[in-house]
């Protein structure tokens, strides 16, 4: 691996994980890319577009180096579990993407490459893996506490507002918080009358 893209590496990702991602990234065949930020995705896989292409592999830029490696492992797992059966239609998050995703992390799953509380909550994600990290509502809190934006310090989420509390998202909507159900909220949309499922982690506009 060249020192550049070694030094992109540094930038992103745990420093003791590094060498394991640099390995993984120099024997295999696909492009790794880091883009802006996305709302709907923390990253993902796609397969090669032509019999000349490659795998790709991207990740946002502005994730926390813990969730940046979790999320370069998910889609890791999906360039493998593509490698092995390119020609068959397996689920995407199905049995076989979960084992793979569980060997793939296990290496990584040290106390100099995790803080304490990550590690904790990844190995009980491991016992019941999603088709995401963010899905993981436990997970998805304790990741959060190493996000670095000026904005996450003040943040208040569903889960902080008590029941009964008026909310409104990013998007603009307004709700009036209801009752909890697993991790989402029943919540009635005071823009339409409609009730919605809103997750625990979504960041409201409330100071």
């Amino acid at each position: 691996m060249k020192d550049e893209e070694l030094k992109i590496l540094e930038r992103y990702f745990p420093a003791a994980a590094v060498p394991m991602v640099a390995e993984a990234y120099s024997n295999s065949r696909f492009q790794l890319k880091f883009k802006k930020p996305r709302n709907s995705k923390l990253g993902d896989f796609r397969p090669p577009r032509g019999s000349n292409g490659i795998c790709c592999i991207t990740l946002n830029g502005d994730l926390n180096p813990y969730q940046m490696l979790v999320t370069f492992v998910h889609e890791f797992a999906h360039y493998a579990v593509y490698m092995l059966y390119p020609n068959k239609r397996l689920e995407p998050h199905g049995a076989v993407w979960q084992l793979t995703f569980a060997q793939l992390l296990q290496p990584y799953l040290k106390p100099e490459i995790f803080p304490p509380d990550v590690l904790e909550a990844l190995k009980l994600h491991l016992h019941h893996i999603k088709a995401s990290s963010t899905a993981d509502h436990n997970l998805s809190k304790v990741m959060k506490r190493y996000d670095t934006h000026p904005s996450d310090a003040e943040s208040i989420t569903v889960d902080d507002l008590p029941v009964g509390a008026v909310f409104q998202l990013a998007n603009g909507m307004r709700f009036k918080k209801g009752p909890k159900r697993r991790t989402r909220y029943q919540c009635e949309c005071l823009d339409n009358g409609r009730t919605y499922s809103v997750s625990g982690l979504a960041e409201t506009n409330n100071k």
